[in-house]
């Protein structure tokens, strides 16, 4: 029995003089700290701060459509991207039965993934001319670098581990695969990017922007949730064959955005086009299958159950996305251009804070070992964990209205309210960074209560 001011925790059902105690691996945290940074510091800061440039209200104007690529990329290869690597090389191996990846391969690995968010931050948006150009082509080759990596390790990894016939298992699989295509793809930006002093042509890179939405990450999105979120919600997990054609849809819709960036006019548009479609249509469909867009999470622990509740908005949110990809979608194919821009807009930021941001709050908490004590604490969430959440919900209202607004609000009006959904969203990743450093500065103090917790009255083994 615990006593006052102590937290109560299960003791290992393992244990004894001869137990060896487990070596958890933590070069996760590198990975989700390397994450957490390039949100801090480049893309949510640059979300409030670019549309501010925009309408000159702050200095930078004259940068603003440097600052809006990237704005995108720091979100994608970094905020996103970090943390689907960071955690897929993390879980796939034990999902596939295979001893975790070892450290002399996954911490030369995250600076490799790091180094190009370096140039992209602090180079290629401040750079002119030659320079800029230079420097965007190191960027897409330095990408293209850690992209290749991430591939090999997954791609090893499923290739030695455990046979099966699980989603999870297609899903990581496609993933590995658009981990590959993606090195090439990001030489091809860099050199597209050279050739425009740092500036890849605005519907390649969007194209591209999508794709990677899709594919690399699209993929473990459906693929981890499909593993785990079900059964939070006491569901057994989809068999392959009903996610099949979620799958289906998402990778050709990711296909199909990658040939849109070898076109140009309206047949660009067109395949652009049928790509949200049909990608949106996955993610209408897969989303619900895979994870939760409804119901109790009543599997987990009560202490873990509010962390349920950025999973459901998270998914609900990426449905909502997926509508709007079709809508958007269907008015490129039908007129041969960039038409529904603000529905293309919504959509991108509703996927954005929706299935990648909410998400990867929600399963930090849920799978992350840094917090794990946390889960098994029986006090309640502290205004450290409910904070985001709420920040997060009145960010991706605020942006996704202005978005869908766009074409018929003022252009200051659209910027200003994009500028306080990226503040609100600042902040609620700040409130979490700050939670997860709290959580790893206490982590040696409750990993002594479990041991404590483990052995019985003189310090004896139980």
């Amino acid at each position: 029995m615990s006593r006052a001011g102590e937290i109560p925790l299960e003791p290992p059902l393992v244990r004894g003089a001869g137990a060896e105690p487990a070596k958890e691996d933590r070069t996760y945290l590198g990975y989700m700290a390397a994450a957490l940074a390039s949100a801090l510091l480049g893309g949510f800061a640059l979300a409030a701060w670019m549309p501010l440039a925009a309408t000159e209200a702050v200095p930078g104007v004259e940068r603003a459509p440097r600052l809006v690529q990237a704005h995108g990329w720091l979100q994608l290869q970094g905020w996103a991207g970090l943390f689907v690597a960071g955690m897929a090389i993390r879980i796939v191996p034990r999902f596939a039965g295979r001893r975790p990846v070892p450290a002399r391969v996954t911490v030369p690995l995250l600076g490799l993934l790091v180094a190009p968010l370096v140039v992209r931050l602090f180079a290629v948006p401040w750079l002119d001319g030659e320079a800029a150009g230079a420097a965007a082509l190191v960027a897409g080759i330095l990408t293209a670098a850690g992209c290749a990596g991430v591939a090999a390790v997954l791609g090893h990894v499923l290739a030695r581990g455990r046979r099966g016939r699980e989603a999870w298992r297609w899903f990581a699989a496609a993933g590995a695969v658009w981990w590959l295509a993606w090195a090439p793809l990001a030489a091809w930006w860099g050199w597209r990017a050279a050739g425009g002093d740092g500036l890849a042509p605005a519907a390649f890179d969007d194209a591209l922007a999508w794709a990677v939405m899709l594919g690399p990450v699209g993929n473990f999105i459906l693929g981890v949730q499909s593993r785990s979120v079900p059964v939070f919600f006491g569901r057994r997990p989809p068999p392959a064959r009903v996610m099949a054609g979620p799958g289906l849809l998402l990778n050709g819709g990711a296909g199909l955005l990658v040939l849109a960036m070898g076109l140009d006019g309206g047949g660009a548009a067109r395949l652009a086009g049928a790509g949200l479609v049909l990608g949106g249509l996955g993610l209408c469909w897969g989303l619900p299958l895979a994870g939760a867009v409804r119901g109790r999470a009543h599997r987990l622990r009560p202490r873990a159950r509010p962390a349920a509740r950025f999973v459901l908005a998270a998914n609900l949110a990426g449905v909502a996305a997926g509508l709007l990809m079709a809508a958007g979608g269907t008015a490129m194919v039908a007129e041969g251009g960039y038409a529904a821009a603000p529905l293309r807009d919504a959509a991108r930021h509703l996927f954005g804070l929706g299935p990648i941001t909410l998400l990867i709050l929600g399963m930090a908490r849920l799978i992350a070992p840094v917090f794990a004590v946390a889960r098994t604490e029986s006090r309640a969430p502290g205004w450290l964990e409910r904070a985001p959440f709420w920040l997060l919900l009145a960010a991706l209202g605020i942006r996704a209205a202005a978005g869908l607004a766009s074409g018929a609000v003022s252009y200051d009006a659209w910027m200003h309210a994009s500028a306080v959904a990226g503040a609100l969203s600042w902040l609620a990743v700040g409130i979490f960074a700050a939670d997860v450093l709290r959580a790893v500065r206490n982590e040696r103090r409750t990993l002594a209560a479990i041991e404590t917790a483990a052995l019985g009255p003189g310090g004896r083994a139980q």
